[in-house]
């Protein structure tokens, strides 16, 4: 019988170099693209975005809304926002909730999806079964 040092290096051996690399290189969310009108900020790409994300636009929509302190809805396939704002304040925002409500806190992968039960709000992963719980938006 082989010993325990033996039987793990013939285990690491079989494993690809790349397994336990962070996965986020293929989940690349697109650069926010804001266009200023008078005192109006359209969102040019934000469906373009949620689909990405996974998540709902009317979710995101009001969760960017209230980072920003304004109010926002949607034309068409883009987003207005009351107010004047760079894409440097909108791209700190999104980046804030894809960390709190897309990526998981466990494995790090975006394979995630968002349920309720009862009122406790829950963060799935379907790459490891992490379940957490997370705050409503």
């Amino acid at each position: 019988m082989d010993d325990y040092e033996s039987l793990l290096d013939r285990a690491r051996s079989q494993i690809p170099e790349d397994a336990f690399k962070r996965s986020g290189e293929r989940f690349q969310v697109p650069e926010v693209q804001l266009m200023v009108q008078g005192n109006r900020t359209i969102w040019q790409n934000f469906q373009e975005i949620i689909t990405v994300l996974n998540r709902p636009g009317k979710e995101v929509m009001k969760y960017v809304s209230g980072q920003l302190a304004t109010a926002g809805n949607f034309e068409g396939s883009t987003a207005v926002f009351q107010g004047k704002f760079g894409p440097e304040v909108v791209e700190e925002v999104l980046n804030r909730y894809i960390n709190a409500y897309v990526i998981c806190p466990v494995c790090t992968r975006p394979d995630t999806s968002m349920m309720k039960e009862k009122n406790q709000y829950y963060l799935n992963c379907s790459a490891c079964g992490a379940r957490t719980a997370i705050r409503p938006v």
